[in-house]
């Protein structure tokens, strides 16, 4: 049975809404559907927001506010960011409904489930902190939904697959935290820096590239440590010595 609780290790976070109004429906909608969570990157809701959330008032009253995206998703495990854009360098990851079957996927990961601006949607710095994508498909020639609406989907979309028997096949309790999936990554990074694998003029974003990677893959502890083993081996092959593993991401220092 879905309970506030389940769905509280969920963030809805919402980057400078724009339009009064909205984030008050947001907060209903949220109640509906049993999520608690809400963090805002800019400022506090107008009064039209609280009158729209009927009922819901204390998701706004007890809502987060951030000065920035990077902050709002500190300490999560996970990031799913919604857009409507598509093109060669936007790819699509996750349809709603497969959005949904990777939350529940991992019964204990903190993830955040990212909105951006009514007006253009995030920068791409933003869209960058966010390792997976996910797309609400509509009609081609109108494709841009009210920001309450792609809201109120994504969440009826987790709230509703519960239900279907299917999705209790595939859970993945062993997959490990956000912490564990930066270190991996930084120390793949620090060995192909090392090891000269990088280009003066290098066309392929290979940070994202990992970040994404491994958001899919979402590996276990004995995957990190085989990843790392492998990688510390290409290290002593053509550094002739081992790479150490710092205790925590960004204690790497390239030169």
């Amino acid at each position: 049975m879905i309970t506030p609780l389940s769905l509280s290790r969920l963030a809805i976070i919402l980057v400078e809404p724009v339009y009064a109004g909205n984030v008050g429906a947001i907060a209903r909608v949220m109640n509906n559907f049993c999520f608690t969570d809400l963090r805002i990157v800019g400022s506090v809701p107008e009064k039209n927001d609280f009158y729209l959330a009927m009922h819901s008032e204390h998701i706004l009253e007890n809502a987060s506010l951030f000065p920035n995206l990077e902050s709002a998703i500190q300490g999560l495990d996970r990031v799913i960011a919604f857009s409507r854009r598509l093109g060669k360098n936007k790819p699509i990851d996750l349809s709603p409904r497969q959005m949904a079957r990777y939350v529940h996927s991992l019964p204990q990961a903190k993830i955040g489930i990212v909105f951006g601006r009514e007006t253009y949607g995030l920068t791409d710095l933003e869209a960058d902190l966010c390792p997976l994508r996910c797309h609400i498909p509509a009609n081609p020639e109108f494709p841009s939904l009210n920001l309450a609406q792609a809201v109120a989907l994504a969440c009826w979309e987790i709230f509703d697959l519960p239900l279907d028997e299917e999705t209790g096949k595939s859970r993945n309790y062993h997959a490990v935290d956000g912490i564990e999936l930066d270190k991996i990554r930084e120390y793949m990074l620090e060995v192909m820096h090392a090891t000269g694998f990088f280009k003066s003029h290098e066309s392929t974003n290979w940070e994202m590239f990992l970040a994404k990677l491994l958001t899919q893959l979402n590996p276990s502890k004995t995957m990190v440590y085989r990843l790392r083993q492998m990688f510390n081996r290409f290290h002593v092959l053509i550094t002739g010595k081992g790479k150490g593993y710092y205790s925590k991401p960004g204690d790497y220092k390239r030169q």
